[in-house]
């Protein structure tokens, strides 16, 4: 494979079109640096700042550099190379960064597996993406699954798997034929021969992924460029300083901790801690350990933290700005979070294809709140239309999410039937997101089309029913899906969660409380539902699919 990967090199790519890349360079938007080079300047800045530090070790920005480039050589000898798929399936890591930077030097695509995918996704992974590489946790890291012995025991039937890579305090504890990632992180650089590589800063430079209509991964292609663009903006919003300690709450592989958190820290020099544990004890305990000031949680991670039993036994007054989204963000956790540790708050609305509004730290709390703010740059083109996708809807109506720009990506990963779903002629991507462009010039989210609950003809957003029901004092949490009905098509159906001293709910109860706050009689839910705990998806949002199915199964 040649080291100098062209745009149209890459089978199943969608590459930018030349006339946006060069729009986009002429703008300034594009840095056209690889993310190994951007590594490389903050090593040459702050050798002696530290880049990263884990519960094993720390590493130095020289430090990191270094050992991504040994990495970078080893992976090279073993004929990892320009445009060849890397799956990573790791927990939140030191190792998780050197990889990340090594496969970068060598144009490697780096493939981010989530900690809970299983067999089905990882064959998934294995046909769609032809990877020739795999990288995973041995017993160095408890990720609650043996990836070692199931990637094992079916590497044989993928003849294109030729090189598997475990993180193990013990070498020997890995099966034979797998390469132990410290050995690889010890080779000596081949400075002469990465220098050699023309990476492109216009290619893939990491594989997202994203949920499917068949529940298996979509690949989402981000080059170097529109990544760092990201990075960089996230970076200027958030107010991250060079000073400061990001620390990632959700998978490191996700957008949502990768773009911005460890993706702005790394752009301004900052520090990344991480943490393999995601639960709300061990982050309670980084923060207080570490000085944790920047991360993004997941809502129900915010509101799992607020309400924890021994929330006055940790010292949190070292957070400065929290991010929080994934789903619907309930206004009074906003108020909560900003009440209990006095931290800017952007509320944000993020996809791993691109899109990134939201609001500023500076922002007053109603609007932090209430919307999730503007796009993270003036280059974002951002348009709100009609469902027929024809024409703009006028300021403060509904529409669908249509974006374009230098910070979006510009097709799934061999889909051509989902990228002519979600794409047209012109390069905008559709994202089936149901948004308002407010007057005073921020965004508001009412929920996914799809998810949209349609009773009798009348549309039901979710998200706006339930800020109001997460409002009884009785109700910690909460998530309202459709439910079938053979008359009027669908019903509101609300799963909940209760507070601890919650008296038992009923649903007269509800129904009064939201009589009492003017809403609709159509919105309101006809069926309750008290879960001790509501089901959550791997990055820890309500997973709303298995609540419909929920629903469907007991529907009158």
């Amino acid at each position: 494979m040649s080291d100098d990967l062209s745009p149209a090199s890459l089978e199943g790519y969608v590459p930018f079109p030349q006339e946006r890349i060069d729009r986009y360079r002429d703008a300034g938007y594009w840095r056209d640096l690889t993310f190994h080079e951007l590594l490389d300047q903050r090593a040459d800045e702050t050798p002696e700042k530290v880049a990263v530090t884990g519960p094993n070790r720390e590493l130095t920005y020289a430090e990191l550099a270094k050992r991504s480039r040994s990495l970078a050589t080893a992976l090279n000898a073993n004929d990892v190379t320009a445009g060849e798929r890397v799956i990573f399936q790791l927990p939140n890591s030191v190792e998780f960064l050197e990889a990340f930077f090594g496969c970068s030097r060598v144009g490697a695509i780096p493939v981010q597996a989530l900690p809970r995918h299983r067999e089905a996704e990882v064959r998934h992974l294995l046909d769609n993406f032809d990877t020739t590489a795999y990288l995973t946790a041995g017993d160095r890291y408890e990720m609650g699954f043996d990836f070692v012995s199931l990637v094992d025991n079916i590497e044989s039937e993928y003849p294109h798997l030729e090189t598997l890579i475990g993180v193990a305090d013990d070498a020997n504890s890995l099966p034979g034929g797998w390469e132990d990632f410290d050995s690889l992180c010890e080779t000596t650089p081949d400075d002469e021969r990465l220098d050699s590589l023309e990476i492109s800063p216009t290619e893939p430079g990491v594989m997202l992924l994203s949920g499917g209509t068949t529940g298996m991964p979509k690949g989402i292609p981000r080059t170097h460029n529109d990544y760092l663009y990201q990075w960089e903006h996230m970076a200027d919003v958030a107010g991250v300083d060079s000073d400061w300690v990001a620390f990632p709450s959700v998978p490191i592989g996700h957008n949502a901790s990768l773009n911005c958190i460890v993706g702005a820290a790394i752009w301004e020099g900052a520090t990344v801690a991480v943490e393999p544990t995601l639960k709300p004890e061990a982050l309670m305990d980084l923060i207080e350990r570490e000085g944790g000031m920047y991360s993004l949680f997941i809502p129900t991670q915010l509101i799992d933290i607020l309400e924890h039993p021994d929330l006055d036994e940790y010292d949190l007054s070292s957070l400065e700005v929290i991010i929080s989204g994934g789903q619907k963000v309930l206004p009074h956790v906003v108020r909560d979070s900003v009440d209990a540790w006095d931290v800017g708050f952007c509320n944000i609305f993020g996809m791993a294809e691109g899109p990134l509004i939201c609001t500023r730290p500076e922002d007053d709390v109603d609007i932090q709140a209430e919307t999730v703010g503007r796009p993270i740059s003036d280059g974002a083109e951002v348009r709100i239309v009609g469902f027929d996708r024809e024409e703009t809807v006028p300021q403060g109506e509904t529409g669908e999410l249509s974006v374009r720009g230098p910070g979006y990506f510009t097709g799934y990963f061999r889909n051509d039937e989902e990228n002519a779903d979600n794409f047209d002629d012109d390069g905008w991507l559709y994202t089936e997101d149901v948004l308002s462009h407010r007057e005073d010039g921020n965004y508001a989210v009412f929920g996914r089309i799809k998810n949209t609950i349609i009773r009798g003809g009348e549309n039901i957003y979710a998200p706006g029913v339930e800020d109001i029901v997460a409002e009884h004092p009785d109700i910690a949490n909460v998530a309202i899906v459709a439910m079938p009905d053979e008359r009027l098509g669908e019903r509101p159906c609300a799963f909940v969660e209760l507070t601890e001293d919650a008296t038992p709910l009923t649903l007269d109860d509800l129904t009064e409380f939201l009589e009492e706050r003017g809403v609709a009689v159509f919105k309101r839910p006809e069926r309750l539902e008290v879960m001790r705990d509501l089901p959550r998806t791997e990055v820890g949002k309500l997973d709303k699919k298995r609540l419909e199915e929920l629903a469907a199964e007991n529907a009158n």
